[in-house]
């Protein structure tokens, strides 16, 4: 054999054993076990929270204990109401924040420029959704992940689904608007409830009709016009502060300028007032509950 024929064998075997070493690291690469992922974050000790639907859920978790402050507008569970104070949505206070070390805040999307000076302090932080009533259970579940407790989250979110399933009312479905907001002592515009929002959900699953269900936003403001082009059988109107009897019936009587609409009309305007009634969050079982006795009247 010559000596050229030699050298391009050997190079040809050269060639060739290139490509089983390359095969080999290739399949020894696929064989490998998979990089360990980042381990989790130790579950959370000293956590804050500025929204009361948030604390809610804490607190419904039994972890009130690990709540070392809250906003200015949290007043229940009682237990949340002594907690220290950190101020509200646009008032954050950074300064006590820090003092009170944390671990932990949980924010709603809202709240993500405060997460953001957060970070930089070394404060973790997990922002949850609460618009609709999957995300008010997505975020029972991030939350109790989050704080190490799991087993508690998927109770709190069994018992939530199961005191929320669907309870259509007999008969055909009545029309409904829920009014969200308005000035007590006149009527002017209304700030109602529509689709996409945990209301219109809860009405649906009451087998009923949200009239604004078409609206281009959640939470638009009405005219008394479009009111009265709507007819709704009833109107449930939403107050976030207890009333009395006689102040209830104040709120009643503000409607009665609208005769011509149905609701107003055959009596079936209806107060539920308490700050559950605003809240997504641990109690939107007991809210369904009296928007269903409301309905029947």
């Amino acid at each position: 054999m010559s000596s050229k024929h030699r050298l391009r064998r050997a190079q040809a075997y050269a060639l060739l054993l290139s490509l089983v070493f390359l095969l080999l690291s290739c399949r020894d690469q696929a064989l490998a076990p998979a990089a360990a992922s980042a381990p989790p974050p130790p579950a959370a000790r000293r956590i804050i929270a500025l929204t009361p639907s948030l604390l809610e859920i804490l607190f419904a978790l039994d972890l009130g204990d690990r709540v070392v402050g809250v906003g200015d507008y949290v007043f229940w569970p009682p237990q949340a109401a002594r907690k220290p104070r950190i101020g509200g949505l646009f008032n954050p206070n950074l300064e006590r924040i820090v003092s009170l070390k944390p671990d932990l805040a949980v924010l709603l999307p809202s709240e993500r420029d405060l997460g953001a000076k957060l970070e930089p302090l070394g404060v973790d932080t997990l922002v949850v959704q609460d618009e609709t009533l999957a995300e008010v259970e997505g975020s029972i579940l991030r939350i109790a992940g989050r704080c190490g407790v799991p087993e508690a989250g998927e109770r709190l979110a069994a018992d939530f689904r199961a005191a929320l399933a669907p309870r259509p009312l007999p008969g055909p479905p009545l029309k409904v608007m829920i009014s969200v907001g308005r000035s007590a002592g006149r009527l002017g515009e209304v700030t109602v409830a529509a689709r996409r929002t945990f209301y219109d959900e809860l009405l649906s699953r009451l087998g009923a009709v949200n009239v604004f269900a078409d609206a281009p936003t959640r939470y638009p403001q009405v005219g008394l016009e479009e009111v009265v082009a709507r007819k709704p059988d009833v109107i449930l109107e939403l107050r976030p502060d207890p009333l009395t009897q006689q102040k209830a019936a104040a709120v009643i009587h503000d409607w009665s300028a609208l005769g011509q609409v149905p609701a107003v009309r055959n009596h079936r305007v209806v107060v539920i007032a308490g700050d559950y009634t605003m809240l997504p969050g641990p109690r939107l079982p007991r809210l369904y509950r009296e928007m269903r006795e409301a309905l029947t009247r």
